[in-house]
């Protein structure tokens, strides 16, 4: 019951999904795309059957991987205070996911079309995830895990919280390229700057703040 009531966004999000794939199967052709080639030629095909359940059936296995994840996380990584939080992001997965199931299934092989609706659900992912990407606690499952924020509990927090803002500031701007021009590398591109950017962060954040403090204590331990 707890499950069903932590994971309620994420759970309607799947059933959405899986109506829309009951409304519109029968309409299908019977082989649908499953891969493009950056020029947008369809590169591979599969029966719609597949297709029609692939991608809920991928978000389910996330749900119960995650709240598996979670709740067999050791004590000190338990993370008490972001369990909402983790919720809100296994949402935004879920969105993301459905726009592309939705373009996969109403695409009709149209890469224009593709391109949009995918974007559409990149775009959400990161408004839903970077508004709360800033408020996990540190994990070994989740959010980046480089070796200086695993290593600090103050270096995660100042990573994240800037990991949030640039998601929510390359969100912002996807909605804006994808209402004018739909574009898979501009998609990507927007994706990888808000994790790239504060994973050098971590290291920088280590090397100004966190090695000073480190020499200073082994300093005085030294003189003692």
């Amino acid at each position: 019951m707890k499950l069903l009531r932590n994971n309620l966004l994420s759970l309607v999000t799947l059933a959405a999904m899986g109506l829309l794939s009951v409304i519109v199967y029968s309409d299908l052709p019977s082989e649908l795309p499953s891969s493009f080639s950056w020029s947008g030629e369809i590169r591979g095909t599969l029966p719609k059957a597949i297709v029609a359940a692939l991608t809920p059936a991928i978000y389910l296995a996330i749900i119960f991987v995650m709240n598996f994840l979670i709740r067999i996380s050791p004590r000190k990584f338990s993370m008490p205070n972001s369990k909402h939080a983790m919720d809100i992001i296994v949402f935004g997965v879920g969105v993301m996911l459905a726009f592309l199931h939705y373009s996969l299934l109403m695409g009709a092989g149209d890469f224009e079309f593709f391109s949009r609706y995918f974007s559409w659900g990149m775009a959400a992912f990161l408004l839903i995830v970077g508004n709360i990407f800033g408020k996990t606690e540190r994990n070994f499952f989740l959010g980046l895990r480089t070796p200086w924020t695993l290593a600090s509990n103050a270096n995660w927090k100042a990573t994240h919280r800037l990991a949030g803002k640039l998601m929510v500031a390359c969100g912002t701007v996807l909605v804006v390229t994808t209402i004018f021009w739909p574009s898979i590398p501009a998609m990507l591109a927007l994706t990888i700057v808000p994790l790239a950017i504060p994973a050098l962060f971590s290291v920088y954040y280590y090397w100004v703040r966190e090695k000073e403090e480190e020499e200073a204590i082994s300093d005085d331990g030294n003189t003692d």
